[in-house]
């Protein structure tokens, strides 16, 4: 019986499966672009999605995912980057997909995930309090960070949220000479942007302070 059920469900599905019917499908899109003038903030390709009509075996295929290549789309309006009309996607969807039909759109724009690239001058700063002397040591002078500013590289609605100085720590203790050390920098607060530099040199005197001699 189970067996005779079987049977008939998958002559049932490749009957359907032969016919023509309409869906809900999602298609992937690349965009290429300059990067020296652009960076994509999305980690995953974009999706057009649209109703399209067809034999069963090509719908199930969008469906799953199947052999799909996605289609490449080139930006070079420097005004219009950070969306792209679906109607002009849609001469690159009949490319791609010559034996359906396609439908309507679900949606009226497709959002790239680009940004513009920004460079920034970010400051040096050295947390004072957390320098360790040896015990009756001060710093002389002026402390000296070089460079004083490294840039940061990324996309510009991160970089604008970022405070423009980055704070460095001495790890050494009980300091009672010349100092004169390259420090590393912290990683950037985010995966997208990126220093000109991983480290700088700090550098600074100490002399010994001498106490009033007491009895």
């Amino acid at each position: 019986m189970s067996l005779c059920f079987l049977a008939a469900a998958t002559f049932w599905l490749l009957n359907a499966m032969n016919r023509d019917h309409s869906a809900d499908v999602q298609y992937p899109v690349i965009f290429k672009y300059d990067d020296q003038q652009l960076t994509n903030n999305e980690e995953k390709p974009q999706e057009i999605r649209f109703q399209a009509y067809g034999q069963g075996w090509d719908l199930a295929k969008l469906k799953l995912n199947w052999f799909v290549d996605p289609i490449e789309v080139n930006i070079s309006n420097k005004k219009r980057y950070r969306y792209v009309l679906t109607s002009d996607l849609k001469p690159y969807l009949e490319d791609k997909l010559q034996d359906l039909e396609i439908r309507y759109f679900l949606n009226d724009t497709v959002y790239t995930g680009l940004d513009k690239v920004k460079k920034v001058k970010m400051k040096i700063y050295l947390d004072r309090e957390a320098i360790k002397l040896a015990k009756d040591y001060k710093i002389d002078g002026a402390i000296r960070i070089s460079p004083e500013y490294i840039i940061a590289t990324g996309p510009s609605s991160v970089l604008d949220t970022l405070t423009k100085k980055i704070l460095i720590k001495i790890s050494d203790k009980d300091i009672a000479e010349e100092y004169k050390e390259e420090i590393n920098l912290p990683s950037p607060p985010n995966n997208l942007v990126h220093y000109d530099m991983d480290k700088v040199e700090v550098s600074f005197q100490v002399t010994e302070h001498k106490r009033p001699f007491t009895e």
